[in-house]
């Protein structure tokens, strides 16, 4: 990707961060992921190409991997850092 720009955003998630998906009936949908004073939305153009259907099927797959993984070190009893948390045995 030589020449071309990209912002990146990282956004601490805790017990008050959110994720919405909104369907329309006339238009193409939303996703939003809330965490603390940010809102950020995935809109997608009102004609969709084949491109857009990838990217959606590759962000799914993506929340999948981070949701199996978030599990996973939940029921390990660790935290997001490796450390373990209060009270848990490795």
């Amino acid at each position: 990707m030589a020449g071309r720009r990209m912002s990146a955003l990282t956004l601490p998630i805790d017990g008050y961060a959110s994720s919405e998906f909104r369907a329309f009936a006339s238009r193409t949908p939303l996703f939003s992921v809330a965490a603390g004073r940010v809102l950020v939305t995935l809109t997608l153009p009102e004609r969709l190409h084949a491109g857009d259907v990838e990217f959606a099927r590759n962000l799914a797959e993506q929340a999948a991997a981070y949701a199996v993984e978030v599990e996973r070190l939940y029921r390990a009893g660790r935290s997001a850092s490796g450390r373990l948390g209060k009270g848990r045995a490795a």
